[in-house]
């Protein structure tokens, strides 16, 4: 009777756990990861797409069995190619795919690629002001692939380009050579502006993605050899140079209008934010100095363990500057900037110091918020402490507790110490950029205690700041593997070791201190 109860009981868990698994309805209607909010944005595009591909068609008057089957055809080639492209993301990079702001950004993309090449072949059958051969050559293939490698990577670079390609090819009547020129531009230009931080090299990106297609218009010429024009060749390849310098300028135009809207931060924007005459930064060296040198160093130690994991390096240099603006409400309360005067927190209850040090994440990420700081950046100095104790005032309380023990305060009744009130609030660092900025602050800071400086102790005391952040669970949020976090601390241990090198002492100069002062003369 006990083992038929048992295993009834067990039945029932195990339907409750599987009815637990299920998505609710509200999970299926989320704007952010459903995926029939993701799939019916894709069902949008390929409508919207294949009217743009054949609008000239649509309009022209003549709508007869012959044509409907034309714009069928067309649009389930379309519509087999998105298929393929979303399949390949789903494989390559399922993160992206998950998120419907993504799905939605890379359909704009997309649609803007395509409606450009529209009008550029437009333009050239109504003005004749290109030769036919010549204007397939100028459509913007590298627009599409140079904006989203820009703001999301290359692999969503390479799936949008090929299928706005395969659009254009389409659209210029299944031109063979307009697709492998699509192909040639988006591989490279997928790969050339995945790197790009600045302007220039955004123009870089164009003008080497316009040469590569000049091979396109050599291996074409090559097969009809007989039939070409010396003049028509240079006409294609001048084409093609135009086209990546037109497609630089347009993605220069637009990044700055889709990041806001979006919520991307991309490495363009990080790079202006790393000036260290932004004011935050300028009101941190003034009135918090001690902060200020402190987050240079932290910098330095993130950026180079950031590199190191593959992370994004330039993400964890500006990260490190703004991590503790928060600071600049209360400086002469943080040790950094306690000089040649008593500690305030000497005078305060523990619970009142740990009060005022916690403060320093809620104020930061309200002044950078009143500063327009992008979200990346907010995100990092509210996870920069995670929901780690504060030893210090922690360790004093428990002290003044055993004190007060002592003298027999109790009444009775034994006093205890609540950890939850000496830790920051959180949340738990969720990237590894985070996790980096975390750790690199406290390394840095508690280096500052070492008595002796050798790569011994500094790799002894990294270690055990990670090893500690790693048992109290401040790490278990952020996708990193242990093989990253024995990198991290290889850097660290590399990067101070060279910043806290020691120096031998200089000779005294004998003769200098045996000259005479020289008297100051009458004013």
């Amino acid at each position: 009777m006990t083992q038929a109860i048992s295993k009834s009981r067990a039945k029932k868990l195990r339907s409750r756990q599987k009815k637990s698994r299920k998505p609710s309805l509200k999970e299926m209607l989320s704007l952010k990861t459903s995926p029939v909010i993701g799939m019916a944005t894709g069902f949008i595009v390929w409508l919207t797409a294949s009217f743009i591909v054949k609008m000239d068609t649509i309009f022209s008057g003549g709508f007869d069995e012959g044509v409907f089957f034309l714009l069928a055809g067309d649009s389930i080639y379309l519509l087999i190619t998105l298929i393929a492209c979303g399949v390949f993301l789903k494989i390559t990079c399922p993160e992206r795919v998950a998120s419907n702001a993504n799905i939605l950004l890379m359909s704009f993309v997309a649609l803007i690629a395509i409606l450009a090449s529209k009008g550029v072949l437009y333009f050239a059958v109504e003005s004749n002001f290109f030769r036919p051969e010549t204007a397939g050559f100028m459509l913007p293939f590298a627009l599409a692939p140079m904006l989203i490698a820009i703001l999301l990577g290359g692999r969503e670079a390479l799936a949008v380009g090929l299928w706005t390609s395969f659009a254009a090819a389409v659209m210029a009547d299944k031109s063979m050579p307009m697709l492998v020129t699509g192909v040639i531009a988006t591989s490279v230009a997928s790969q050339t502006a995945s790197a790009a931080r600045t302007r220039s090299r955004i123009f870089k990106a164009g003008a080497v993605t316009g040469v590569s297609e000049i091979i396109a218009v050599l291996a074409f010429t090559a097969l009809s050899w007989r039939d070409s024009e010396a003049m028509a060749v240079v006409h294609q390849s001048t084409a093609c140079v135009v086209s990546g310098f037109a497609c630089a300028m347009m993605v220069m135009l637009l990044i700055p209008l889709m990041e806001p809207v979006f919520g991307i931060t991309t490495d363009v924007s990080l790079l202006e934010l790393s000036d260290m005459g932004h004011p935050l930064l300028q009101r941190l060296a003034m009135e918090a100095p001690g902060t200020y040198h402190h987050s240079l160093v932290v910098a330095n130690l993130a950026q180079a363990a950031a590199a190191e994991i593959g992370a994004n390096p330039l993400l964890a240099r500006v990260s490190s500057y703004f991590h503790d603006i928060g600071k600049l409400t209360k400086p002469d309360f943080f040790a950094e900037n306690i000089r040649m005067r008593e500690n305030p927190h000497d005078d305060l209850p523990p619970s009142m110091s740990t009060l005022i040090i916690t403060s320093h994440v809620k104020e930061g990420v309200s002044l950078a918020m009143l500063n327009k700081l992008p979200e990346v950046i907010i995100r990092a100095i509210r996870e920069h402490h995670g929901t780690g104790l504060i030893s210090y005032f922690h360790h004093k309380a428990k002290t003044q507790m055993e004190f007060e023990l002592e003298k027999g305060d109790d009444n009775g009744t034994k006093p205890s110490i609540n950890d939850s009130d000496f830790r920051y609030p959180g949340p738990k660092p969720s990237t590894a950029e985070s996790v980096i900025v975390a750790l690199a602050d406290a390394v840095e800071a508690a280096s500052r205690t070492l008595q002796k400086v050798t790569p011994a102790s500094i790799e002894h005391l990294i270690d055990e700041i990670v090893t500690s952040r790693f048992e109290d669970g401040q790490l278990s949020d952020a996708d990193l593997r242990l093989s990253d976090l024995t990198k991290i601390k290889r850097s660290f241990a590399f990067s101070l070791t060279n910043m806290l090198h020691g120096r031998i002492p200089y000779p005294k100069d004998e003769d200098r201190d045996k000259q005479p002062a020289k008297p100051a003369e009458d004013q």
